[in-house]
Order: C-alpha cells, then sequence, then structure tokens
C-alpha cells in the first residue's frame, strides 16, 4: 500500500506541471529569472517522464541496486572468445 500523498502526485502529476508551471510565470513576471528556470526545468522533466509513460514514484521508491532474475550474471561466467583472436572490437582498426 503507497501513502497517500504519494498517491495523490501519482494521480495529479498534470495539475502539479499546471500549478508548478504557474508558479514560474508568476517567477518570471517578478524578475526572479533564477527561480523561474530553476521552476521551468522541473516541469520539462516532469512533462517528459510523464508523457513517456514513466511512473514517477519508481524512480523515487524502487531500489536501483536490486538484483534482477532476468539478467545473466555476467561476473560469473565469462564469454571465451574462440576463433575471433585478429578481431577488433570497438572503434579500434586492425592495419595491416
Amino acid at each position: 500500500m503507497q501513502h497517500p500523498v504519494l498517491l495523490h502526485i501519482k494521480e495529479h502529476t498534470w495539475l502539479w506541471v499546471a500549478g508548478l508551471t504557474a508558479l514560474g510565470v508568476l517567477a518570471a513576471v517578478l524578475n526572479q529569472s533564477t527561480p523561474a528556470a530553476l521552476i521551468f526545468m522541473v516541469v520539462g522533466i516532469l512533462v517528459i517522464l510523464k508523457s513517456q509513460g514513466t511512473d514517477l514514484l519508481t524512480i523515487v521508491t524502487d531500489d536501483p541496486l536490486a538484483s534482477d532474475e532476468d539478467e545473466p550474471n555476467l561476473a560469473a561466467s565469462p564469454v571465451a572468445l574462440e576463433g575471433r583472436a585478429g578481431v577488433a572490437s570497438g572503434h579500434t582498426a586492425v592495419r595491416p
């Protein structure tokens, strides 16, 4: 169960965007350019994340270091490079 405040923010993100936009406009009108720029930056980030479907609370509340079962453990099993001794990797060029 999520906290009621976090649930409110998740369900009403567009209202928060509108309110922060109005606050940024007010700051710009009052010649407070630095706070206005910061507020508009936050609004832009919220719009980008919300429009691409990213859950804003997942970014804040999920453990980024939690191990996923879908990902293979690359450190446990090194990949053998059989028959690839002369092949260049990345952007390096092999010159004769």
